[in-house]
């Protein structure tokens, strides 16, 4: 729905560089949209099973390893937190590769992971689901901070949507179609 949502939004006119959102849109269909769309995803990304493919180079010879986000932290991040300057994070960036599987076959296109956490977090302790955020970025140009800027963005869109749920019901109603989604604010406006 979330795609055609996007498709439609571009038709109309809507002038965009950069899909934005949340984990619970972190998935390879919307990664696969953005690319069609010729946008920028950036994502917040959910610590699941998804699996990168980091290259590395030890003595001369590349090493290919298949991880999910978990892997990578304790394999590439966990040790290597750097201070990200005049923020109160520290991060590690890595380039890997995630295959999009288009019929069956692998399509491996290169991403940008930015592993953040606060710092005044202890870099060694263990992996606990508060620890760090996972982001997903389409394009490996972008500096960490050009990615948490981009994603502070999005915080006035979800402040302004949980103030319309909460103060206006709006939206109350489990629909899945925008006329649905009309009916239900017309209904509650009077």
């Amino acid at each position: 729905m979330a795609a055609g949502m996007l498709r439609r939004a571009l038709r109309q006119g809507l002038e965009a560089d950069v899909l934005l959102a949340d984990a619970w849109f972190g998935t390879k269909t919307m990664i696969a949209t953005a690319l069609d769309l010729n946008l920028t995803a950036i994502l917040r990304m959910k610590k699941n099973a998804m699996k990168y493919r980091l290259r590395t180079w030890n003595n001369g010879s590349a090493h290919t390893e298949l991880l999910d986000a978990n892997g990578l932290y304790q394999t590439s991040v966990r040790k290597h937190w750097q201070r990200l300057s005049g923020l109160p994070y520290r991060c590690q960036c890595l380039d890997v590769e995630l295959s999009l599987e288009s019929d069956g076959e692998e399509q491996w296109i290169p991403v940008r992971l930015l592993f953040v956490r606060g710092v005044s977090q202890d870099a060694d302790s263990p992996a606990g689901a508060k620890s760090w955020a996972l982001f997903l970025s389409t394009d490996r140009s972008l500096s960490p901070a050009a990615i948490l800027e981009i994603d502070a963005l999005r915080w006035s869109i979800e402040v302004y949507f949980n103030e319309a749920k909460q103060y206006l019901g709006l939206l109350w109603e489990q629909t899945e179609t925008f006329a649905s989604h009309l009916a239900s604010i017309c209904a509650r406006c009077g």
